[in-house]
């Protein structure tokens, strides 16, 4: 115990029988049970300085006394200085009086009030905008089983709202907000303004009920030695109850502290934490009233005496309740200390603070981070208290109050996942005012308190919390784009606890990509990591296929070893369907491909023509150069074993058909950079291809006609020419009927080994005809009847020459009438273009534009 309060004497060896006190500012009133009231003047004393003094002496002067008061003993006083009234019980009625006339005299009597045996008041003091105080009043009057409500207005009370009805006579009563406690002789209730009613608890062995309404909404109400606390519905609000040493017989509240009349002293208690802080010998103490806008001043009377508590000053109470750990207590009373804003709130926190840490000792690792938080506490400060989560340098120095408990077992489990949660609330917070990554926390300067270290203390902390706890989240914490975790404290974590996969994660997000694919590969490439998710080339595949084009010289370097062992599977570094992977350089990876995995070239540019797309005309020549290459070692192969192996003559066809389609079908590759590289002795159908695409038909169809002798191949190569846009194309079939008809005469390609060499070839008449027969319409006549020899028969050209003439009719009257349509439709626009001519538009100064809503005269040049 220590001393919260001392006892002033005031009033000593009254004549009059003390029965009700009320007190406001520097005024006691005291009501008698003679019926008279009187008023003093209660004046602190000051020591030589002229500074108030608790140990001085109070100045008491009586400045009013009315001996015709009440004709009956003076049962309550209630006073409301803001109005400057007084509301009196006496002789089982409530009255009204005027605190500014001297004899106090009566403003009005509650007439409803008649038998009436307590009341109680509901003072509500609000604050405007403008600063002026407004004070509503509210008072409550118990009569029999019926309760009355009224309000003050107009120097009056007026009556609030229908009376209610109990099922016993109230003998105390409580008012807050908008509910009323009521002690019955047994038991206690709450009464809601609407008139619901609660039944709480038996007032335990003694009958008698003790009711008193606290700060914070709160009911204190009396149980045999006991306190309850309830809130307005009738909720605990406290764990446990508060304990006197015997039964109260009246309490008041003086916060922190709770004052409590005993038969044999004035118990000073505190609720939070429940601690007996003083006992005060006064004889005979009764009445027990708190000083209306005073706090920390109270006074007790006796049937003759009366005396003044004077709170401690908190400077002088603050070291004891520090010494006994009360911190509770403590930060209460600093918070009400007479001490200017910035050293009262200093003191607060440094109390605050005291107190987190004490719990941290206690082992309630939640609430004590919690408090760390709200103090905004340095988060290193906080990491200290845990073993092997700082620096060794840098916690050497941290400073506590007291001795750091070791945490051990259940223990540390238990405080690092508090810490976990503290530590993201810290981190949410900094991350909130877009911080930026940098600093060191192996820096001991002097600038460890800057944001951007704390936010690498704390990621680096939370990172090996989550090894402590749950490896799991660890991976999440280093993918976060802005996370800060120290690269060689969070290595070595990494490394100590085998966390392989996240170091992997921690060296791609701090752009060391190289020491990243380094360990991927000692990995992969090591028996001792069989079992391991690193023990295979896919994650090396999965890695290199992220780097992006700004790396590509890193992924050349790293790719060679997974395509040396896993030729396919390495190819899909360059190939898969990914942004990243389509943006690489494809000259640069077609040009490594070549270099170093020829193998792997060909299937490159096959994805990069036909999956993606690509018209770069060298991606296209290169392809059909890798497929010749590819036709010309398969061709050697197959004369070194003789034609017999099935699977390399596949091989070899499907080469072929693969050469000779794309060689159809794309529009971008270049001729003449194909031709100069084929050779003279094969391929010859797609040399014909490439000539075709020159617009050289006529060499063309001589390799078809003269080299393969592939008569079916040359006339679908003039079918495929035709129906090309082109009207060059047109004349594709004239040039092989030609080729038929005058063999002797055939273009020749220099170099290409014709099988006739210097041999008179015969016209070929027959498949001249069959084909005039066949194509008489894509031919044309004139210049087929100049080459034909003389010697064939006119019958033999009587389809031919009938459908030709019929074509041309037909082509004839088709100008004909487009003729005549496209004449019709310039009639029709000379006909408009006149009728629009006709029309006119007058425009005269009055006129008003739509636009500016201006007349045209008013508009300026």
């Amino acid at each position: 115990m220590y001393d919260a309060y001392e006892a002033l004497p005031i009033l000593e060896k009254l004549p009059l029988l003390i029965e009700s006190i009320a007190a406001y500012d520097d005024h006691l009133l005291v009501g008698t049970q003679q019926g008279h009231l009187l008023m003093y003047s209660v004046l602190q004393g000051t020591n030589n300085g002229g500074e108030q003094s608790l140990s001085s002496r109070c100045e008491v002067h009586l400045l009013r006394s009315n001996k015709y008061f009440a004709k009956k003993p003076i049962q309550q006083l209630a006073v409301v200085p803001e109005h400057q009234i007084l509301i009196s019980l006496s002789d089982y009625l409530v009255s009204v009086h005027d605190l500014t006339v001297f004899n106090f005299p009566v403003i009005t009597t509650i007439g409803k009030s008649r038998g009436a045996t307590c009341f109680c008041l509901d003072v509500k003091r609000q604050t405007s905008l403008t600063g002026e105080i407004a004070v509503a009043v509210r008072l409550c009057v118990v009569v029999k089983r019926k309760v009355h409500l009224f309000y003050w207005k107009n120097r009056e009370f007026r009556e609030f709202g229908p009376d209610l009805t109990v099922s016993d006579v109230p003998r105390s009563v409580a008012w807050c907000r908008e509910t009323l406690c009521l002690g019955f002789k047994g038991e206690y209730c709450l009464l809601k303004l609407d008139g619901e009613q609660r039944d709480l608890f038996p007032t335990g062995k003694q009958p008698e009920p003790l009711v008193c309404a606290l700060n914070g909404d709160k009911f204190a109400l009396g149980r045999d030695e006991q306190t309850i606390l309830v809130d307005i519905d009738g909720n605990p609000c406290t764990k446990y109850t508060l304990t006197w040493s015997e039964r109260p017989s009246l309490i008041v509240e003086d916060s922190p502290y709770i004052l409590g009349v005993l038969s044999s002293c004035i118990e000073v208690r505190a609720a939070e934490p429940r601690l007996l802080v003083q006992r005060l010998e006064l004889p005979r103490a009764r009445l027990l009233t708190p000083v209306i806008s005073k706090h920390g001043q109270i006074y007790v009377a006796s049937t003759s005496h009366v005396w003044c508590l004077h709170l401690v000053p908190a400077h002088q109470q603050l070291p004891r309740l520090l010494q006994d750990k009360h911190f509770q207590l403590a930060i209460q009373l600093a918070n009400m200390s007479n001490e200017p804003e910035d050293i009262r709130s200093q003191q607060v926190q440094h109390i605050q603070s005291l107190f987190a840490f004490n719990l941290f000792q206690k082992g309630n690792f939640d609430e004590s981070l919690q408090l760390f938080f709200k103090l905004n506490s340095d988060p290193s400060y906080v990491i200290g208290l845990f073993p092997d989560l700082l620096p060794v340098e840098f916690r050497k120095q941290l400073e506590y109050p007291d001795v750091v408990p070791v945490l051990q077992g259940k223990d540390l489990d238990l405080a690092v996942l508090a810490l976990i949660k503290y530590l993201t609330e810290v981190r949410n917070d900094l991350m909130s005012q877009n911080l930026k990554s940098g600093g060191n926390i192996m820096d001991v300067g002097t600038n460890l308190k800057s944001r951007r270290q704390l936010l690498q203390i704390v990621d680096t902390t939370l990172l090996k919390c989550y090894l402590l706890t749950n490896d799991a989240l660890v991976a999440s914490l280093l993918r976060l784009k802005d996370n800060h975790c120290h690269l060689e404290e969070s290595e070595r974590a990494l490394k100590r606890h085998h966390k392989h996969a996240e170091l992997i994660i921690l060296y791609q997000t701090r752009g060391l990509h190289r020491k990243a694919l380094e360990l991927l590969k000692k990995h992969a490439t090591s028996n001792e990591d069989f079992g391991s998710p690193l023990a295979n080339h896919e994650r090396t595949i999965q890695y290199l296929q992220h780097l992006g084009s700004e790396h590509i010289d890193l992924i050349f370097d790293f790719a060679s070893w997974v395509i040396h062992g896993h030729g396919e599977e390495g190819l899909k570094i360059f190939i898969e369907d990914m942004p990243e992977v389509e943006e690489l350089p494809r000259a640069k990876v077609y040009d490594f491909f070549f270099k170093n995995h020829r193998r792997l070239a060909l299937p490159y540019l096959e994805h990069v023509v036909y999956e993606w797309q690509d018209s770069n005309a060298l991606f296209h020549n290169a392809l059909a150069l890798l497929y010749k290459d590819k036709i010309l070692r398969l061709e050697k192969q197959l004369k070194e074993k003789g034609n017999d192996d099935p699977s390399v003559q596949s091989e070899y066809r499907d080469a072929h058909g693969k050469l000779r389609a794309f060689l159809e079908i794309s529009r971008h590759c270049s001729p003449e950079a194909i031709l100069v590289q084929f050779p003279y002795d094969c391929l010859f159908e797609e040399r014909a291809i490439l000539l075709g695409k020159l617009g050289r038909h006529e060499q063309a169809l001589s390799i078809y006609i003269n080299i393969l002798n592939d008569m079916p191949a040359a006339i679908e190569y003039c079918n495929l020419c035709y129906q090309s846009d082109s009207l060059a194309n047109k004349e594709v079939y004239f040039y092989l009927l030609k080729l038929l008809l005058q063999p002797n005469d055939a273009i020749k390609i220099p170099g290409l080994k014709y099988p006739v060499e210097d041999v008179h070839q015969q016209p070929d008449i027959a498949k001249a005809l069959e084909m005039l027969d066949s194509f008489p319409s894509r031919i044309d006549p004139v210049k087929t009847l100049q080459i034909l020899p003389s010697s064939i028969p006119l019958l033999q050209l009587k389809r031919f020459l009938q459908r030709s003439i019929e074509s041309c009719a037909s082509q004839r009257r088709e100008l004909q009438l487009l003729r005549g349509l496209l004449y019709a439709e310039h009639l029709q626009v000379h006909e408009q273009r006149i009728e629009y001519q006709n029309q006119k538009v007058v425009i005269t100064e009055s006129n008003i534009c739509h636009v500016c809503k201006k007349r045209f005269g008013n508009q300026r040049q």
